[in-house]
């Protein structure tokens, strides 16, 4: 993007990575992790209107060695809940602004009715991406991930059982990492604020 992306607006006071955080927060999982690089000022992460509600439910997770790729974001994030000894971990990009709090709790009612797998994936066709929900049986894994494939190489190995939800609104999982993308993204939310206030 050439610039830091999650302050950058959608529209006016609304900027790309608080969308993602705000459906995060409203799928009701807890505790909430943000993994930011350290010189990240925080600016963009909630909108003014429920800062109070949303700031004291999140964590802030600072990842030292986030330009060596996503692997280490992970791994920043799960370390972070090391104390929790969660069960899983539902992984959401900040950068995925349409993404809905309906889309990440049916993630996680596919997982609690199907415990055993590894994990659970929203997906465009069979293809795993983000959100994705990963189980404790992974985390030995994601410690030895390297550079900036993320989960893929998890997802690419048979040892492993996952489950790839389809929606209907692929669009919606898509994420923005250049300023076409941005322009689309400012487009699409848009589209969806008069559709919203027209009531169709």
């Amino acid at each position: 993007m050439g610039e830091p992306k999650l302050s950058l607006e959608l529209s006016p006071g609304i900027t790309l990575g608080s969308r993602a955080l705000r459906e995060m927060w409203r799928c009701g999982i807890s505790p909430i992790v943000v993994v930011v690089r350290p010189d990240d000022p925080l600016l963009w992460l909630c909108e003014r209107d429920e800062a109070r509600a949303v700031l004291p439910e999140l964590r802030i997770a600072p990842c030292r060695d986030a330009a060596q790729g996503m692997s280490r974001s992970l791994q920043a994030g799960i370390e972070a809940l090391r104390g929790e000894q969660p069960d899983a971990v539902l992984i959401a990009l900040a950068d995925q602004p349409f993404v809905s709090s309906l889309q990440l709790r049916r993630l996680m009612k596919i997982y609690q009715a199907n415990s055993s797998l590894d994990y659970v994936a929203s997906g465009k066709g069979q293809t795993p991406m983000p959100p994705v929900i990963l189980s404790r049986s992974l985390f030995p894994a994601i410690r030895n991930l390297e550079g900036d494939e993320g989960a893929r190489r998890i997802f690419r190995d048979p040892e492993y059982r996952g489950m790839v939800a389809r929606f209907a609104a692929e669009w919606s999982f898509v994420d923005v990492d250049t300023p076409e993308e941005l322009g689309h993204a400012r487009t699409l939310w848009q589209a969806i604020q008069t559709k919203a206030k027209s009531g169709t």
